[in-house]
């Protein structure tokens, strides 16, 4: 599955013209048989909610961390990747 990390800052003050040290992270879960086409892995159906709550959790620990997002965009065909 995979995990991007990006300098979104949500945490900073839009008045300030200093960027933020935090980051955001996407967690992005598809299903594939031929890692060419898929579809999102959606809380609750393909994936269970504990297990999204749990990563997240997780994530949360890590120092630096602002916003942990969950990207339930498809698939384009020859990707597995996130763009």
């Amino acid at each position: 599955m995979p995990v991007i990390l990006t300098p979104l800052h949500f945490d900073r003050d839009p008045l300030q013209k200093q960027p933020s040290c935090q980051r955001s992270v996407v967690i992005r879960t598809f299903i594939t048989s031929d890692f060419m086409t898929g579809v999102p892995a959606t809380p609750g159906n393909e994936i269970p909610v504990e297990v999204v709550l749990k990563m997240v959790t997780e994530i949360k620990k890590i120092p630096g961390i602002s916003r942990i997002m969950y990207d339930l965009t498809s698939k384009p065909p020859g990707t597995t990747e996130w763009e």
